[in-house]
């Protein structure tokens, strides 16, 4: 994934325009890619460690040859941090050996 603090700016307006209130705890989900399900697993171990829930392992569908790790966490983010969280995901995706760390999502806590 490209980390562009520019671009995470603009987004946290566009949250908070409607309705996304970003000082306060909000469920940020990540996801990876990889042909392997083993290279997959060995980095949410790296990820568990930093109190992140696995939410799942899955193919989108059987023909899908690449599998995706879902991990999640609830956290205060600012545009600054999650920006130096997309760097540091990146480098986790090239230590593990995993193919692509393939951004983030987020979504308000019910």
């Amino acid at each position: 994934m490209i980390a562009n603090l520019d671009n995470l700016i603009e987004l946290f307006q566009k949250m908070e325009s409607t309705g996304f209130d970003t000082s306060m705890p909000l469920k940020w989900s990540f996801y990876f890619v990889d042909p392997s399900k083993e290279k997959l697993t060995k980095l949410y171990a790296e990820l568990s460690e930093k109190n992140y829930v696995l939410e799942k392992i899955y193919r989108i569908d059987e023909n899908v040859t690449e599998w995706t790790l879902h991990a999640s966490k609830v956290d205060i983010l600012t545009p600054e941090k999650l920006h130096k969280r997309n760097i540091a995901f990146n480098q986790l995706a090239e230590y593990c050996e995993v193919a692509l760390y393939d951004g983030w999502d987020v979504e308000k806590i019910q």
